[in-house]
Parts: C-alpha cells; sequence; structure tokens
C-alpha cells in the first residue's frame, strides 16, 4: 500500500495526518510505503524526516492577498506542484491519497482526480477551509472532527462525510503523568495552581504579551504559570517565581498534566488534545485565521461547558479576571473537565486510518478487475 499525505503548514494540518498514519504502520508494517509532500520552509520539512518519513518538496504557498508580492506567481507555483505530485504519484505507485486541508493539499487533490486515485480529506475546524471546499467533491471519503461541519457542505456529499473526530497522535492518549510528578519535573511547585500556557509552535503574540505583563500579578496571587513562548518570542529576561518559561515543550502529556488551567488558541488539534486529556481552556482563537476557524471551534466547547473564551482583543482586559476566577472555583473546574472529556474521540485516528486502508484495498481491487 503506497500513500502519499500532502499536510503540513502548521502543526494542526500536519500532526492529525501523522496520527492517521501511525495508525496505518501499525497496521500494516513493512507492508506501508509512505511519502509526504509539503512546503520546504514550514514544519513539515523538519518533523516529517524527524519521524521517519519520506519527505518530498513543492512550491506551492498559501494566499497571502491580493497585494503581497508572491500573488502574481502563485498560479505558476501551484501548476509546478501539480506537476510534481503528479510525476511522484506515477513513481511511487500510489495507491491512496490522504490531504490534511490547507493550501498544501490542493495539488494532490487535482492529481487525485487527474489519475483517479482514491483521496481523503481531514478536517479539523468546525468550518471548513477553503481547500478542503474546493477538494470534497473530488474525494472518496472526508473526516470530520464535527458534525456541525456538514451544513457548509453540500447535502450531495454528506454520504461520503465520517464523523469520528480529530485523529492524535498516540503519544498524547496515554495516561497522563501524575500531576504531583509533572510540576516537580517543570520545577514548580506541586501544591499550587497552576496554568498552562502556549501558543503554538511559533507562540501567540497577544497571550506571549499577556503573560508577560500579568507574570508579577499572578505570581503574588500564588498563581503558577507553565509557559511556552514558541521561537518567535523573547520573554524577560528576570521572571517571578513560579513564571516557568520554555521555548518549546516536547512532553506535552507532562504539560497538560501539570496544568489545572490550559491557555491557548484554539485550532482543530489543540481542541482535540483538551478533550483527549480532559483540561478546561480558556481559549484565545486566532483573530488571523484565514475563516475564522478558531472562533468557531472555541464556540462548541464554550456551548458544551467545556472551555471560556476570550477575543484576542479582549486578552489585556479580561485575562486576570478570568483566570483568577476560574482557579479559584474548584467545582467549575471540574465540571468543565467532565465535559471537555464528555467530547473525547480516542479513536479517530485509528477510525480514519480504517477507512483509508479500505480505500486502497477498494482501489487495488478495482485496479485488477480492470487489467482483466
Amino acid at each position: 500500500m503506497n500513500i502519499l499525505v500532502a499536510a503540513g503548514g502548521t502543526g494542526g494540518d500536519l500532526f492529525p495526518a501523522i496520527a492517521v498514519i501511525e495508525q496505518v504502520r501499525a497496521r500494516l508494517g513493512n507492508e506501508c510505503s509512505v511519502l509526504f509532500v509539503g512546503n520546504p520552509h514550514r514544519i513539515e520539512a523538519r518533523i516529517v524526516p524527524e519521524l521517519g518519513y519520506q519527505f518530498a518538496p513543492i512550491p506551492v504557498t498559501g494566499f497571502q492577498g491580493i497585494f503581497h508580492r508572491s500573488t502574481p506567481i502563485l498560479p505558476l507555483k501551484i501548476i509546478r506542484s501539480i506537476l510534481a505530485v503528479r510525476s511522484l504519484c506515477k513513481r511511487h505507485k500510489i495507491d491512496v491519497i490522504l490531504c490534511g486541508g490547507t493550501y498544501i493539499s490542493y495539488p494532490a487533490g487535482m492529481v487525485a482526480q487527474f489519475l483517479k486515485i482514491p483521496m481523503m480529506l481531514l478536517e479539523s475546524n468546525v468550518l471548513p477551509g477553503k481547500t478542503n471546499r474546493l477538494l470534497a467533491p473530488k474525494a472518496s471519503a472526508i473526516v470530520l472532527a464535527f458534525n456541525e461541519s456538514k451544513q457548509y457542505f453540500p447535502t450531495t456529499l454528506h454520504s461520503k462525510m465520517h464523523v469520528i473526530g480529530n485523529p492524535v497522535r498516540q503519544s498524547m492518549l496515554v495516561d497522563l503523568p501524575n500531576q504531583f510528578e509533572a510540576r516537580v519535573s517543570f520545577g514548580l511547585d506541586p501544591h499550587k495552581p497552576t496554568i498552562f500556557v502556549f501558543g503554538g509552535s511559533l507562540g501567540a503574540r497577544s497571550i506571549n504579551h499577556v503573560i508577560a505583563e500579568s507574570a508579577a500579578v499572578l505570581s503574588a496571587e500564588g498563581i503558577q504559570v507553565l509557559w511556552q513562548t514558541g521561537k518567535n518570542y523573547t520573554p524577560p529576561s528576570i521572571l517571578p517565581n513560579g513564571i516557568i518559561c520554555r521555548t518549546f515543550i516536547d512532553d506535552m502529556a507532562s504539560a497538560y498534566s501539570a496544568a489545572d488551567v490550559v491557555v491557548c488558541r484554539a485550532g482543530g488539534g489543540t481542541v482535540a488534545e483538551l478533550t483527549i486529556v480532559g483540561k478546561p481552556a480558556v481559549l484565545v482563537p486566532l483573530p488571523s485565521a484565514a475563516n475564522n476557524e478558531q472562533e468557531y471551534n472555541a464556540k462548541a466547547l464554550v456551548n458544551a461547558g467545556a472551555a471560556i473564551m476570550i477575543a484576542d482583543k479582549s486578552l489585556n482586559d479580561s485575562f486576570f479576571k478570568v483566570v483568577t476566577e476560574l482557579l479559584a472555583s474548584p467545582a467549575k473546574i471540574e465540571a468543565m473537565s467532565t465535559a471537555v472529556s464528555a467530547l473525547a474521540r480516542p479513536n479517530a485516528a485509528k477510525d480514519a486510518a480504517d477507512i483509508l486502508i479500505k480505500l486502497a484495498e477498494n482501489q487495488s481491487s478495482h485496479s485488477t478487475r480492470e487489467k482483466r
């Protein structure tokens, strides 16, 4: 079984696809060959080879706006990417294509149509992205994280949709470490209320800013902060007691375990992880997201009683009050934890892998019949 994966640009697009592939490899072992394509300058170019998968760069980039200097050559990049993916599919005898949903997926989706290769789309957000909406009619299967997403697609496509949740990597499906030990491992006091703050691999400017501004008063209130800044932010050189700062945190399971409350963006992957680990959150949707999809994701958790949402523009005014009031109410934290855990779909990656394998098997059977 030869699989081509087109996913990347962000971790939220890449990691669900990796989660599916992990499950496929667990099922098929050496009988499965996987090739990822993506942007040579984005997260996939580093993560995919580190995990031992083949990676082939393609030149496609996202649309940056009508007046951006990259816009005039974008059509050429798309054409070159389509030709590159087409060549890769023929050379590697690809049986099935898995698309993560951002601009990286578009050339692969077009090739799937041209070469009649079955394609599965992953949609991590409540509001589907533009690429997935364009590719949906060409897809053989569409995996949805939220049932609400169906309303944004034509009803004629609903029969090939599978609402199974957002695939999460196996490393997040294990039991969380003991909270006492997790806090100690980060140099935190195991007995003090703790928030875990992060904004993705690059960080979130507004979240980083409000933590820097609030660090002293949080520390004075006895609140600890485990703070992942991302690589695009330099924190203050001196921080109060109980404010532990890291550029990256590899052991996310321990970071989640250490926290009473998580403060973060509301990407599809992050929301799925919160449901798996059962942590209540203060969600700050990214305002510059292309379709405002993070606000839709956040509202889904808020409506379930699993999170509190603060608009990015209101963060400076609301953050301290919201966090301190929440930490002062263990009953509310417990209720939110129960609510967020009820939304978990821990088998999403396995279920998506089953669908992908079935598509490839059907394609193989069809090809065999045609040869006869």
